[in-house]
């Protein structure tokens, strides 16, 4: 029961720093939504509730900036990176995958929702002068995304190797201080061991 509470108080917790993210004033496209659709499957090996975090925070930021025409193909391309990073996640779970996943998504993003922006002719002619134009005029906004999706999957990275390595002291400290006070008190149950 314990760990299911802290579970639900993890996901409301990431939901609402990355909805906030996008809130509050940012260059566009540098915020830690697609970083935490690539790093989700490090943290749990259901797919599904690994999508559901970047998703809901999308879901309810958007709530308040508004919905645009695009957003299916939005969070297609934020699917796609969480598939993507759950699959080669699943055959070594290293930092060059981390990187690489989180590269592979900012491309699968740009290539996706630009191509969607073009497909609804509202901005550029259906033309393939049309569709390189629009490739061209986001450049900017796919090195912001690929910046901050580098920038909050290192972040996320870094933050979660901590807490790992600060758990595992705590619990080698925890279980040395047990041994040591088993001996003490019953030291007729004491093994030949050293600490």
């Amino acid at each position: 029961m314990k760990k299911t509470k802290q579970k639900i108080v993890l996901f409301f917790y990431f939901v609402g720093l990355i909805a906030l993210s996008r809130v509050i004033p940012h260059p566009p496209n540098f915020t830690p939504v697609l970083a935490m659709a690539v790093f989700m499957p490090y943290l749990t090996r259901n797919i599904y509730s690994a999508m559901l975090v970047p998703l809901s925070a999308m879901f309810v930021s958007d709530l308040y900036l508004g919905f645009h025409s695009s957003m299916f193909w939005v969070y297609i391309s934020i699917l796609l990176g969480t598939t993507l990073s759950h699959y080669t996640m699943s055959m070594k779970k290293t930092y060059v995958h981390l990187g690489s996943n989180a590269l592979l998504s900012s491309i699968i993003f740009f290539m996706i929702t630009n191509f969607a922006v073009w497909m609804s002719g509202t901005m550029y002619p259906p033309t393939l002068d049309g569709l390189i134009l629009c490739y061209t005029m986001a450049i900017p906004f796919f090195g912001n995304t690929l910046a901050g999706t580098i920038f909050y999957t290192s972040l996320l990275g870094l933050v979660s190797y901590s807490a790992t390595n600060i758990s595992r002291r705590y619990t080698d400290d925890e279980e040395t201080i047990t041994s040591s006070l088993n001996i003490i008190a019953f030291p007729h149950r004491a093994t030949s061991r050293s600490f």
